[in-house]
């Protein structure tokens, strides 16, 4: 481990029981921080420098609630310039 990482580590306190903890473990811990706060994957993907989506697909579990939340945007009524009878009313007259 880097002289200035093991530094850090010590005066914060933060230990790990198997092993040590490096570079590549700040690395995950950004991603996984940016994804459980429901960070867009594109951005992730572009902030850690992954070259595909699915790459940082890897981070995508930790998103709480991800599946309700994706699902509950059809809990949102629509705007009022796309009401549905608005556009039936309009395109009946048109046809009239």
């Amino acid at each position: 481990m880097a002289g200035p990482l093991r530094r850090a580590l010590r005066t914060g306190g933060i230990t790990r029981t198997v092993g040590q903890i490096g570079w590549h473990d700040l690395r995950y811990t950004y991603g996984s921080h940016l994804a459980m706060n429901r960070a867009p994957l594109k951005v992730v993907q572009e902030l850690m420098g992954h070259a595909t989506v699915e790459m940082t697909m890897r981070y995508a579990h930790l998103s709480p609630d991800r599946r309700r939340s994706a699902v509950s945007v059809l809990d949102h009524p629509l705007a009022s310039a796309c009401d549905f009878r608005a556009t039936c009313g309009e395109g009946a007259a048109n046809h009239s």
